[in-house]
């Protein structure tokens, strides 16, 4: 494989493209080969078909356990997260040519400037958004072998005789298939076929909420060359008193770009807004339900799995919040950077009004929205924490009613 340059964008996005073409979900291009592109379906109905094997089974037990509090909080957290997940694909699946105007728009961004102290401006946060997606990759899998672990250990520890060697059997995840697995070799089969489906399912939550992440990181980047670009032109009207001659073309450049960065912030939006909706409606219903599994069971295998699940949460929403905080703090940079770095007050009329207009519209920041109404920042991953935890008082006192 050939070594990718540091300065192209394909770097950066390598770990995203590799996790969500796990599960057929990476956009495919357009000169591929036709054998690529119905190897790339295949995953993709494949990763559909996995998915949807932990899904169904996982609803079933639900429902031929009703009542039972502590099958549904160990069942219910991890059925909240493969839900969100097939919701994210399919939605993703019917709006792709929306999704591939994006992935173009934000390639094309990449190169927004040839300066190499410039482009260090999008290049850090890119960098970030690359570790990160890294990171939770592992978390992601960390649940997979602390779920295989632990059925795994439950195995092996029983002690072997006619009465309880069958019945102490258990998989990585509880479901219900309509029938008795406990005998071999279905068990067995069904245990293998649930950690194929589990590793599939890791590899497409992190690397579609890690893209997510990723795409609001660049198009923060590029908010972050404008203010470099303005301090570069504070710097040179400063140290050269005739440039005005210069000052029109890179100030045009600001204004558009930043017009520019407006629309495709809009445009993420329009794509997102159902998709955000949707995880911040069900985080706090995860995390409440993770959180009681893990205070509920006792057994040390069972603490060390939900407390990994419930770690996992945690960070998948803050890939969430922390991007949507820096895109609102970027945003209004703008206007303090035009206001602080450039003598705007020693430049002519039509400059200053120029500069007037930019610093007004930096007011009104820039944000990812859940249908409009709740903006993605710090404040968010709070509010969610506190919805978990008035669902969870709510649950105790159900369990002792």
């Amino acid at each position: 494989m050939k070594e990718l340059s540091k300065t192209s964008i394909d770097y950066y996005i390598l770990p995203n493209k590799i996790f969500c073409s796990m599960a057929g979900m990476w956009p495919i291009d357009e000169k591929s080969s036709t054998l690529s592109k119905l190897f790339a379906y295949f995953r993709l109905i494949f990763g559909l078909t996995a998915i949807s094997s932990v899904f169904v089974p996982e609803v079933m037990a639900i429902v031929s356990n009703w009542g039972d509090i502590k099958i549904l909080a160990g069942v219910g957290c991890v059925l909240t997260t493969v839900g969100q997940l097939l919701f994210k694909m399919i939605y993703l699946i019917a709006r792709r040519d929306k999704t591939y105007r994006l992935s173009n728009e934000i390639r094309d961004l990449w190169n927004s400037s040839d300066d190499p102290k410039e482009r260090q401006s999008y290049e850090e946060l890119a960098y970030w958004a690359r570790n990160l997606t890294i990171i939770f990759y592992s978390s992601c899998m960390c649940n997979v072998f602390t779920f295989t672990i632990a059925a795994a250990f439950d195995y092996f520890t029983i002690e072997y005789n006619i009465s309880n060697a069958e019945k102490s059997r258990h998989l990585p995840f509880e479901v219900w298939y309509g029938t008795d697995i406990t005998a071999s070799p279905r068990f067995e089969i069904a245990f293998i076929c649930q950690i194929v489906a589990s590793m599939i399912c890791a590899a497409a939550i992190s690397g579609l909420d890690a893209t997510f992440m990723t795409t609001i990181l660049h198009v923060c980047g590029q908010f972050k060359l404008i203010n470099t670009w303005i301090s570069n032109i504070g710097i040179e009207i400063n140290i050269k008193p005739d440039y005005p001659r210069k000052l029109e073309a890179n100030l045009i450049r600001c204004i558009r770009h930043h017009q520019r960065m407006i629309n495709v912030v809009n445009d993420m939006n329009n794509l997102l807004t159902p998709i955000i909706f949707m995880q911040l409606l069900t985080s706090g219903i995860e995390i409440c339900l993770s959180g009681f599994a893990l205070i509920d069971n006792g057994t040390g295998t069972d603490l060390l799995k939900f407390a990994s699940y419930l770690t996992s949460m945690g960070v998948q929403l803050l890939l969430w919040c922390w991007p949507g905080e820096i895109l609102v703090q970027e945003s209004l940079e703008i206007g303090h950077v035009i206001y602080l770095n450039i003598p705007w007050y020693n430049l002519p009329p039509i400059y200053q009004r120029q500069l007037c207009m930019m610093m007004i519209r930096a007011q009104q920041y820039c944000s990812i929205t859940a249908l409009t109404f709740q903006t993605l920042s710090i404040h968010t991953l709070t509010a969610v924490f506190n919805t978990a935890a008035s669902y969870f008082t709510l649950l105790r006192q159900m369990q002792q009613a």
